[in-house]
């Protein structure tokens, strides 16, 4: 069996509150090396800042929708990513 080697490389843009009682945002820069983008958009979405539905499936007329928050993901050049999560203030 031929051996596959994956290398993610991730840049934090921002990461929690900007400020008291603000929602939180992740965002973040991923390049690739030997993944495709469907590789890569399970690495964010299940293990970098776990989320399940996109800003489009966002419902912020439904609690548990709401509460869960979003992400949103998209290729901005060769081999790179962004990948961005928005989870709103619940105190």
């Amino acid at each position: 069996m031929a051996q596959r080697e994956y290398r993610l490389s991730v840049k934090v843009i921002r990461e929690g509150q900007p400020r008291p009682y603000a929602d939180s945002e992740y965002e973040y820069e991923i390049e690739a090396e030997g993944c495709n983008e469907y590789t890569v958009k399970e690495f964010c979405t299940r293990f970098l800042r776990p989320c399940k539905q996109t800003r489009a499936e966002w419902n912020t007329k439904n609690a548990d929708s709401y509460f869960h928050g979003y992400y949103e993901f998209s290729k901005i050049g060769e081999n790179k990513y962004r990948y961005y999560k928005k989870e709103p203030f619940c105190d």
